[in-house]
């Protein structure tokens, strides 16, 4: 009995506490580390009103098999944000080289390459195109549609360490002051951090 009342008590302060916090600038810190725990995976599911076709799948940007290209909608965790938004996905993968684009939001413009998450991958593609985005960098990505539906399965690994040092004030990946897509520690806000966009064959 004495338990539970100290439990009560325990839960009554917390909420005070994220209260207090609301209205101070903890607030703020509280939401960017919100942020940061919604860009540690994407997990859901897609849906196309074309017939499309995704099969990718990688292992920790290091390998990379597959391809595919959907444009439809995502309802999950996933994109910064939890519910249904748009999704843009189009992949290639031979193994050691892989190149992929990702688009999420209403803001994602196929023919505009600085809307997208555009990035080589895997041993030769790192070494070909360093440049990237630190969102996806590294990851596992894993793209599965056929016909209309689908699912997306990805854990983004360094967004999970820049949770971890955001309790902390360290922003790795240099999203926590409006930039959209991030930057490295070392660059200003809005660097482009975009290789030689992938034709995919055009």
């Amino acid at each position: 009995m004495q338990s539970s009342g100290v439990l009560r008590r325990v839960c009554v302060g917390i909420v005070f506490a994220a209260l207090a916090a609301s209205l101070t600038g903890c607030g703020s810190y509280l939401a960017k580390r919100g942020r940061d725990a919604r860009q540690m995976v994407d997990i859901g599911t897609t849906h196309t009103e074309k017939s499309s076709t995704a099969f990718f799948m990688c292992g920790v940007s290091l390998v990379g098999f597959g391809g595919g290209h959907l444009e439809g909608t995502f309802t999950g965790l996933g994109g910064n944000q939890v519910g249904t938004t748009k999704l843009y996905y189009r992949s290639v993968g031979y193994g050691l080289w892989t190149y992929e684009e990702i688009g999420w939001g209403d803001d994602c413009d196929v023919a505009k390459q600085e809307t997208l998450y555009s990035y080589y991958g895997a041993v030769a593609g790192w070494i070909e195109h360093l440049p990237r985005r630190p969102g996806y960098a590294p990851a596992c990505n894993h793209f599965i549609h056929f016909g209309h539906s689908g699912i997306v399965l990805n854990v983004r690994y360094l967004e999970v360490l820049d949770f971890l040092l955001g309790w902390t004030t360290l922003d790795l990946c240099g999203d926590d002051n409006g930039d959209a897509f991030g930057h490295w520690p070392w660059q200003s806000t809005g660097a482009r951090n975009l290789p030689v966009r992938y034709t995919f064959g055009r």
